[in-house]
């Protein structure tokens, strides 16, 4: 059975997905904070999430430049 991955990417997603040696499958996407650095390399995308998250008692911490949030990541019974 493999693992279910929390990746946090520079779009200030949340992607949960499985990694196999066949290839990486994604399960879910969702948008947890805006991106507010600025990046010069990356002007077609705009602003970027630099910030590592902090995870926690089934809960994710992110941060920007403009706020923190926490969002839950327990499973809906």
């Amino acid at each position: 059975m493999l693992p279910t991955i929390f990746i946090n990417n520079d779009r200030g997603e949340l992607v949960i997905a499985k990694l196999s040696p066949q290839g990486f499958h994604e399960i879910s996407r969702t948008q947890l904070i805006e991106p507010t650095h600025p990046y010069s390399r990356r002007r077609e995308l705009g602003a970027v999430h630099w910030s590592h998250p902090a995870y926690a008692n089934k809960h994710v911490f992110v941060r920007n430049d403009k706020e923190i949030l926490k969002a839950s990541l327990a499973k809906e019974q």
